[in-house]
């Protein structure tokens, strides 16, 4: 009697290390490929911006967000200043009351709008590709715990 108890620890214990050495595995290649996402993502001509490039910029943020906002009224979700083929420029992300997504860019030496255009489908924005990565993780965590939980009544029905 005592034999077979023990036997069914040590299997319970085996099932419940094998599913966590899965979940890790699993977890590290879901990492992996959204590090390669985040490399290959920005295929732009986006350049580093130095301090002394973003002082040459003649209009502020906030003038640049009442443009932007003007041309597509919405909600904002990303904002930021950079220089893309050599031009400084203002880039947001607005999603108007349909819920579609523009990219809309303001030059920050005249406020000219240089695009205003539904954002591409294609490029993947963070919030999605962090939405995606939470859910996978959802998944890791539910089975891990669910493997522990069939554990532990096991142990428990044993004793």
């Amino acid at each position: 009697m005592k034999l077979s108890n023990l036997m069914m620890i040590f299997l319970a214990f085996i099932l419940f290390a094998g599913a966590a050495t899965s979940v890790a595995n699993a977890q590290n290649q879901d990492n992996k490929k959204v590090e390669k996402e985040k490399d290959d993502d920005d295929d732009d001509a986006d350049e580093k911006l130095s301090p002394d490039e973003a002082k040459r910029a003649k209009i502020s943020m906030e003038e640049a967000r009442a443009i932007a906002l003007k041309k597509v009224s919405g909600v904002i979700l990303e904002e930021e200043l950079e220089k893309e083929d050599g031009k400084l420029m203002y880039s947001f992300d607005i999603r108007d009351q349909n819920g579609k997504v523009f990219d809309v860019e303001i030059d920050a030496i005249t406020g000219e709008v240089l695009q205003a255009a539904e954002d591409d489908e294609d490029d993947d924005n963070k919030a999605n590709r962090q939405s995606r990565q939470s859910n996978k993780k959802n998944v890791f965590v539910r089975t891990a715990t669910t493997v522990k939980t069939a554990t532990v009544k096991a142990v428990g029905k044993i004793f």
